[in-house]
């Protein structure tokens, strides 16, 4: 990959600061939330050494740092953090068998930091006027730049194929939304793989003369933007979807909250004990749970003035029992053993409530014939 040589690469870049820097907060509050392990550390590490590359390549911080520290050092920094990144991504991605983690934690150090020390010297050697200069069949012809970056590429197209063997093991095992996202994470690492790939192609044929292919560069470029937007997709994806779902279910949850209240607020006018205590603000989760629990209460009280035939009964025939078994429970003396009502369907909040939305709609529609 090659600093800022097309505009779209550049808008990719902040794209993905953005969302690696939401990603370093969220796993900061994970870790948190969670304490530390291989992995979380692992995963931690990529995120913060991507996030620090992608600042390191804006224009003003690279100057900056070449002007701190000696022609070049942006270069050198920019590209460390790209290697410590895919070198945290492989540990992070890493399928277990013979091998332990840990193990191949250990493991990757070494290429990491032969790479490392290997930009550093070579970005010394290369001469001061090109240092900065953006890759070219004419900078190329140097060779200690050719050697730089074909160290940069080759470490980076390493780590990379290397993510793709492993995530390829968990995508066949997986399923669902994960699969999709082990599926986006294959397609762009494989990209970026692919672009470090050709980008070592056109260093090599520029360097030694023998290639001249201009548009592999550009080509390099085009795999390396894709493989960024297919990866940031990837890694967002689980918690756009999470998001989505939640968001969807706050609002299943919020329709079936108003949707018992007739129900509710017949059953509390009569027998008002059951109300819980108020704890101020609730999550939709919350307040329809206590909703059904104070419903269920409440019917269970009322439940000896109840026929038999009420839990069997059509909603609209329930309805009217149960505005007769209430008219009896806060009329005449209550006799008889209680007993559990309208039972649930199956398992899960929205289970439990179908019943009682049924049941509260009915009332519903009763009230409003009797207004007629």
């Amino acid at each position: 990959m090659v600093v800022g040589v097309s505009v779209s690469i550049g808008v990719v870049n902040v794209v993905a600061l953005v969302v690696f820097a939401v990603a370093f907060c969220w796993r900061l509050d994970q870790i948190r939330r969670q304490g530390w392990g291989l992995q979380p550390l692992a995963m931690t590490i990529a995120i913060t050494a991507l996030t620090l590359a992608f600042v390191v390549s804006e224009s003003s911080v690279a100057a900056a740092l070449d002007a701190a520290l000696f022609t070049g050092a942006s270069r050198v920094v920019f590209y460390a953090l790209l290697a410590l990144g895919v070198a945290a991504l492989v540990v992070v991605f890493f399928f277990p068998g013979q091998l332990s983690r840990e193990r191949r934690a250990g493991m990757e150090a070494l290429p990491l930091v032969v790479a490392l020390i290997g930009l550093q010297v070579t970005m010394l050697v290369i001469p001061v006027e090109i240092r900065t200069a953006s890759m070219s069949e004419w900078t190329a012809k140097s060779w200690s730049f050719a050697v730089f970056f074909l160290i940069a590429s080759g470490y980076l197209a390493y780590g990379f194929i290397a993510c793709v063997r492993n995530v390829r093991k968990f995508f066949l095992e997986a399923d669902g939304y994960l699969r999709v996202s082990l599926g986006l994470l294959v397609v762009g690492l494989g990209l970026l793989a692919l672009g470090s790939l050709v980008q070592i192609v056109f260093v090599i044929g520029s360097a030694a003369g023998f290639l001249r292919v201009p548009w592999l560069l550009s080509t390099s470029g085009v795999l390396a933007v894709l493989g960024v937007v297919a990866f940031l997709v990837g890694v967002s994806y689980p918690m756009v979807y999470a998001k989505v779902q939640s968001t969807l279910a706050n609002r299943r949850r919020r329709r079936v909250d108003t949707e018992l209240l007739p129900l509710w607020r017949l059953l509390t006018d009569a027998v008002p004990e059951v109300v819980l205590p108020d704890t101020g603000q609730m999550t939709p989760t919350t307040r329809v749970h206590r909703r059904v629990v104070e419903i269920r209460d409440a019917l269970t009280q009322i439940s000896p003035c109840l026929p038999r035939a009420f839990e069997y009964a059509e909603p609209a025939v329930q309805a009217r029992m149960l505005r007769g078994a209430i008219t009896t429970y806060t009329t005449e003396p209550v006799s008889g053993a209680v007993r559990d009502v309208v039972p649930d369907e199956g398992v899960g909040l929205e289970d439990d409530a179908a019943p009682l939305v049924r049941l509260s709609q009915a009332l519903a529609d009763d009230a409003m014939d009797l207004a007629r």
